[in-house]
């Protein structure tokens, strides 16, 4: 698994995230395992921030530049939503207080998925 400290990953983003998020979900299906639904935290038109604690066995099926599909659940209707082909761009260790024991997962989406 790799990672990264994240200090300078706030400086090299393209866009701005909200953070302001309530009840924003994602759901991840990886073959011939169960669907893993995680919180996001942080959002953008091109990707998404999700919380996954230390001892989650998630964190040993993905690894940086896994290509998964992820089902992005708004409840207010806000975008993106709906399914996507993604890219684990990160994998970041917490350090602070509130978020210890956990990891930030960073998520780029490639493409909208046609639900057809």
């Amino acid at each position: 698994m790799q990672g990264s400290t994240g200090k300078n990953r706030l400086r090299k983003r393209a866009e701005p995230r909200s953070a302001t998020l309530r009840n924003y979900r994602i759901e991840i299906k990886l073959v011939g395992e169960p669907i893993y639904q995680f919180r996001v935290i942080n959002v953008s038109t091109k990707g998404a921030g999700i919380l996954i604690k230390d001892d989650s066995a998630f964190l040993n099926m993905i690894e940086v530049g896994r290509i998964v599909d992820v089902n992005f659940i708004s409840p207010e209707g806000s975008n993106p939503s709906g399914m996507y082909t993604a890219e684990i761009k990160h994998i970041t260790k917490t350090y602070k207080t509130k978020r210890q024991g956990q990891r930030l997962i960073g998520i780029s989406m490639l493409k909208k998925l046609d639900q057809t």
